[in-house]
């Protein structure tokens, strides 16, 4: 059986709309419908789609890549601060530990990223004495 090819846009649209119903099943859906019709490939811009869809639907997903382990008190910072500068209802955070960062925090956000990690910091220094 051929099923037709659905953009990707209307596709991060029903995802968003049925995450937000609360039908959380709709992830082993959309896996089914990527390995029938061989977009695989595709998973990364379609979670990119399904990010922009949920943040213009004012559901923010944030990536938070930090040194060390987020504790309570931080992670809650770093909620109430996107909440903020996105004007969103809610954020969810993907967290990443990544010890080469030495310190500080980078967040990304749909067509965003701040990046105020003590490697940067230091890679623009050494940028700055060349």
């Amino acid at each position: 059986m051929a099923l037709f090819r659905i953009s990707r846009r209307k596709l991060a649209d029903y995802y968003a709309s049925e995450l937000l119903a609360g039908h959380g099943d709709v992830a082993m859906q959309l896996a089914a419908y990527l390995m029938e019709t061989n977009r695989l490939r595709e998973v990364e811009l379609i979670t990119r789609d399904i990010e922009a869809a949920l943040a213009r639907r004012g559901v923010v997903v944030a990536e938070v890549a930090t040194a060390h382990s987020l504790n309570d008190d931080t992670r809650s910072a770093v909620v109430a601060y996107l909440k903020g500068a996105t004007k969103a209802s809610a954020v969810e955070i993907k967290e990443l530990v990544d010890p080469a960062l030495i310190g500080g925090v980078r967040l990304k956000v749909p067509g965003s990223e701040m990046d105020a990690t003590l490697k940067r910091k230091i890679m623009k220094l050494r940028a700055a004495k060349v």
